[in-house]
């Protein structure tokens, strides 16, 4: 049987665990949150350069296609290997910039809720 005592205990813990996540909430999301956040952020760069080849189309970027060895055919796979790879790092910049406006979301956000509690 619940008695009054186990009520008062039992909202007793669940405030007191209550207000310790309310305080240690700022200090996790600025220390292991935030490098959680660190490692999706540099994990997601390596990810995307690696999608994108963008490292094999600078070790390849001079050498013929098609074992092409004739002067035109070295000019095409050059040019071709320059647009592909403009294309590529334009791609891998949108993404950058995509990764990096999440992390400094992650960075503001609380900043802004807080702001917008408290100030407004």
């Amino acid at each position: 049987m619940i008695t009054g005592q186990d009520i008062y205990y039992s909202t007793k813990v669940i405030l007191i665990d209550l207000i310790r996540d309310i305080v240690y909430f700022p200090f996790w999301w600025y220390s292991a949150g935030l490098i959680l956040v660190f490692k999706f952020y540099i994990k997601s760069l390596q990810a995307g350069s690696k999608r994108l080849a963008i490292k094999i189309l600078f070790k390849y970027w001079f050498k013929p296609m098609y074992g092409q060895k004739d002067i035109e055919g070295k000019i095409i796979s050059f040019l071709m290997r320059t647009f592909n790879l403009l294309w590529k790092l334009i791609l891998m910049l949108i993404w950058f910039g995509l990764i990096t406006f999440i992390l400094l979301f992650y960075l503001l956000l609380p900043v802004v809720v807080v702001y917008k509690i408290f100030i407004k």
